[in-house]
């Protein structure tokens, strides 16, 4: 039940995680424009803005009624002295008080060349001229706050201006990024579809690339025996024509095919290196190893198949002796078997290049270019890797490095 369970709950995810995604413009849009819509609907919805205003204001209409009242013969007198204190103790204040009440009042008294603090003294000359001094700094002061707020308004609407142009900059961009991705995918998708329905026609040709070689070594086996008649020649050309019998047998099984060149299930068991590198020793082919056996745990079938293709890579691309070497394992890294040619090695940039399949670096060798890409695949089921070396004065020196059991 569990296991029925499982893909529902990953689809699931995966669901919300798509949403997700294709929320993000929005939501990061959103974002921008609420966090810049904010100080101007403050100013707008509160005080913050007509506050400062109504402040000054309100001193100049509290100035200019008093002035009213003093032309007025019929003002009741005290009526007028609570006037003219109301307006002296509204600028009379300490400067922390008077700052907070008009806000930007340093500033203004600063382009203005007036300053409220002389408002006080002109009013208790009770003068017209006094008055009509006092009136002009209020109103200076009134009219200077009124522009410098219309200024600071323009400031906050070119913010939302450039916030709303970047988040729609940057609703594109995701937009645009998460099409790509998705395209991505989709592109992904295919070609993983791609990669399933052509592995079977892989298979077929590693079977055939495979197949070839077991096949050549007993038509020559074959030509040779009917031509010889040493006994001991005949003898070791019998054991040939029986290992490449055994190895059309194994390699020709149908039903084997997927586990052979496909998903390539390994079958582990301890295997002397030492007499599989041997097998490969002939005119052309020197083996250099140690004499004792050197026991590993690997596919022998496989492992063979390894060495036998980079031993007719070599051929192939090669004239000269061609060396196979056994290099015992040290405390870092397992065995290594080395296939090393005196041809006219190969480009550093080209090594990945020659273990993709149907890759062919020489056009004028016949070959299909699947030797190293089985290769390679052999090994990572066998826990080993295949790297690509230079070697002194030209050539290539092919390491198959296992790794040890953890």
């Amino acid at each position: 039940m569990d296991a029925e369970r499982a893909p529902l709950w990953d689809l699931t995810q995966q669901n919300r995680a798509n949403l997700l995604t294709a929320l993000l413009p929005m939501l990061l849009s959103g974002a921008l424009i609420v966090t810049a819509f904010l100080p101007v609907h403050r100013t707008l919805a509160t005080d913050d803005l007509t506050g400062p205003s109504q402040q000054y204001r309100q001193l100049l209409a509290e100035i200019t009624e008093y002035a009213l009242l003093l032309t007025d013969p019929q003002t009741p007198p005290d009526h007028l002295v609570r006037t003219r204190e109301k307006v002296l103790n509204e600028v009379r204040r300490p400067d922390e008080q008077l700052q907070r009440q008009f806000p930007h009042l340093t500033e203004l008294e600063r382009k203005t060349g007036v300053t409220l603090r002389e408002i006080p003294p002109l009013l208790e000359q009770r003068t017209p001229a006094g008055l009509r001094r006092a009136l002009e700094i209020a109103a200076t002061l009134d009219t200077q706050n009124a522009a410098y707020e219309a200024v600071e308004l323009q400031r906050r609407l070119r913010v939302v201006e450039s916030t709303m142009l970047l988040a729609a900059l940057l609703s594109g961009l995701l937009g645009s990024a998460l099409i790509l991705a998705a395209l991505n995918r989709a592109g992904q998708e295919r070609q993983t579809r791609e990669l399933s329905e052509t592995q079977q026609r892989e298979a077929l040709g590693m079977a055939a690339h495979e197949l070839r070689r077991p096949m050549q070594a007993l038509l020559l086996a074959t030509e040779a025996l009917r031509h010889t008649d040493n006994v001991r020649a005949r003898e070791k050309l019998l054991r040939s024509i029986e290992g490449a019998a055994e190895q059309l047998a194994s390699r020709s099984e149908l039903e084997r095919l997927d586990a052979m060149y496909v998903r390539m299930i390994s079958t582990p068991v301890p295997t002397d290196l030492t007499a599989l590198v041997a097998r490969h020793e002939s005119l052309r082919v020197r083996v250099r190893r140690s004499p004792e056996p050197l026991l590993w745990v690997a596919d022998a079938v496989q492992v063979q198949q390894i060495v036998e293709n980079l031993v007719e890579n070599a051929i192939k691309y090669s004239s000269g002796p061609i060396t196979v070497t056994l290099d015992p394992p040290t405390i870092t890294r397992g065995p290594v078997i080395r296939v090393t040619d005196h041809g006219p090695g190969l480009h550093p940039s080209l090594h990945e290049a020659a273990f993709q399949p149907g890759t062919r670096l020489a056009t004028h060798v016949p070959g299909r270019g699947l030797g190293l890409p089985l290769a390679r695949r052999l090994a990572q089921v066998n826990r080993a890797e295949i790297t690509l070396h230079d070697t002194p004065g030209g050539g290539l020196d092919v390491r198959v490095t296992f790794h040890l059991p953890d």
